[in-house]
């Protein structure tokens, strides 16, 4: 292998592919980056056998091959090697030459055959999403999964395709939503909170629910950041989430476990609902939790005529209040929220933009979303402050 690419493609390779490389492991050959070359292409893949990906850059080949290479190892040589061509050359005994300008390494490699086949990688992806569709899709429900390991059927976002119905239904029904034909549901609870968005879609291709992990979520985050207005491959296929773009492909293991009956936790009436503008209600909420020690950071909202009292206190600094003027007209409230957990829920919307909040009584659950998209919502169960 003889070949010579330049450092911002073979960085970006090497930071899309980073997450799958397996961290604690039986298998030491699943610490090492697999290297190969063939065509104009040199392509860079990890897998810890749950998560396994590939990316690929252009490259000016002399002479193809592939080698494993320690991940670390190699990125680190990578990032701190001077902007410009690099050259990356296969000498006898597995030993890997880099060289840039005036910067020459030598790293001990091990053999490509000794790599496993990497699971999931050789499933299509059928279906085709925007990339900025399926990011406010994961956005707006990531934030809520759960991190207990031995919760581990929480330990992902539900998607379920519902087909030819009303993709809304009981879960919201809002500008962005309700219309009947093929929907894609995300959910995703750890049990004190839970959040959902329903979107319409032309078509899918699987059926029913599955449990797509925390982790590949968070990377794809990142992969459908870069690609901007541009659509993505994506496919639920043989027990694996599939995504591809056109210079990276992802696939990872679903979490084989029944989702628990969200439709549960979602109030059966209407509540009582005001709205206030949510970037208000983040900087009053910021500013009160300077006064909260404890781990949950509850805060107590009190509803009352045309106001709303936010307050916390600690024995230790003291106590703080906020006020904010909003339309109520009910009898006085007082409800206490986990202020991180509003906080979350605010952060997948605009500061200008209207934030709806139902309210279920002092021990009823609250439900939040955006004034004109109640498609996508969050329910927050409420705290005995």
């Amino acid at each position: 292998m003889n070949i010579l690419v330049t450092k911002s493609e073979l960085s970006k390779a090497l930071q899309l592919v980073q997450s799958a490389v397996a961290k604690r492991t039986t298998m030491p050959i699943l610490s090492n980056l697999l290297i190969s070359a063939d065509g104009k292409l040199v392509k860079i893949s990890a897998s810890d056998l749950e998560l396994s990906a590939v990316a690929q850059a252009k490259a000016e080949v002399k002479s193809g091959g592939s080698t494993t290479i320690n991940a670390k190892v190699f990125g680190d040589i990578v990032r701190e090697l001077p902007d410009g061509d690099i050259r990356l050359i296969l000498t006898e005994g597995e030993r890997l030459e880099i060289s840039a300008k005036g910067s020459k390494f030598k790293i001990m490699g091990a053999s490509a055959e000794e790599y496993p086949t990497l699971p999931g990688l050789s499933c299509a992806a059928p279906d085709k999403l925007s990339a900025l569709f399926l990011l406010e899709m994961i956005n707006k429900t990531l934030y809520a999964v759960s991190h207990d390991e031995t919760r581990f059927n929480l330990n992902g976002v539900c998607f379920e395709h519902l087909a030819d119905q009303e993709g809304s239904g009981k879960a919201g029904k809002g500008k962005k939503g309700g219309s009947a034909g093929a929907h894609l549901r995300m959910v995703a609870t750890d049990g004190h909170r839970l959040a959902l968005t329903t979107r319409p879609v032309a078509s899918l291709s699987f059926e029913g629910r599955v449990i797509v992990p925390r982790k590949a979520l968070s990377e794809i985050r990142r992969v459908l950041e870069l690609e901007g207005e541009k659509d993505v491959g994506i496919g639920i296929v043989d027990g694996f989430f599939i995504l591809e773009t056109s210079d990276f492909k992802m696939a990872s293991r679903l979490i084989e476990a029944q989702y628990p009956d969200y439709s549960q936790v979602l109030p059966q009436q209407k509540g009582v609902v005001v709205t206030l503008q949510c970037g208000d209600l983040v900087s009053a909420l910021r500013r009160v939790m300077l006064m909260v020690t404890d781990r949950e950071k509850g805060v107590r909202l009190s509803f009352s005529s045309g106001n709303l009292r936010i307050s916390s206190s600690s024995p230790e600094l003291g106590e703080a209040t906020e006020e904010l003027a909003l339309k109520y007209e009910g009898e006085v409230l007082n409800i206490g929220f986990n202020a991180g957990y509003l906080l979350e829920v605010a952060s997948t919307l605009s500061e200008n933009e209207g934030l709806a909040i139902e309210l279920n009584g002092e021990v009823g659950p609250g439900k939040f979303y955006a004034e004109l998209d109640e498609a996508s919502l969050a329910i927050v169960m409420p705290m005995r402050l």
